[in-house]
């Protein structure tokens, strides 16, 4: 970021700003995979909460979290827009819809 600031003639604190302020920056190395659990209206009712409660059981992180292993990322996301599929997992550019807690497993280790 010092480059950037420097390079930009802007001072560190505005280049830090920006890069805090949007998710799609990243601080620190992301996982090979990324697992996004949708927090959106119909899969909280779905039952959202339990998927991403066995998500983080199974990898050992919270969101925002990677793995130390840097295999896996954990990621929420407001909304995928797939509400008739809920819950949703996404892992990598793969939908998964009408997820259990016991397909976490499947699809996390199997891809299917």
């Amino acid at each position: 970021m010092q480059g950037i600031a420097r390079f930009l003639r802007l001072p560190e604190s505005t280049v830090y700003g920006v890069g805090t302020f949007y998710a799609q920056f990243k601080f620190a190395p992301t996982g090979k995979r990324v697992v996004k659990v949708c927090r959106g209206t119909a899969c909280h009712v779905r039952g959202g909460a339990r998927i991403l409660q066995e998500v983080e059981t199974q990898l050992g992180i919270k969101p925002g979290e990677t793995t130390a292993d840097l295999e896996y990322s954990l990621e929420m996301i407001a909304c995928f827009g797939s509400c008739a599929l809920a819950p949703v997992v996404v892992i990598d550019k793969t939908v998964y819809g009408r997820m259990t807690p016991k397909d976490v497993t499947r699809v996390l280790h199997n891809g299917v």
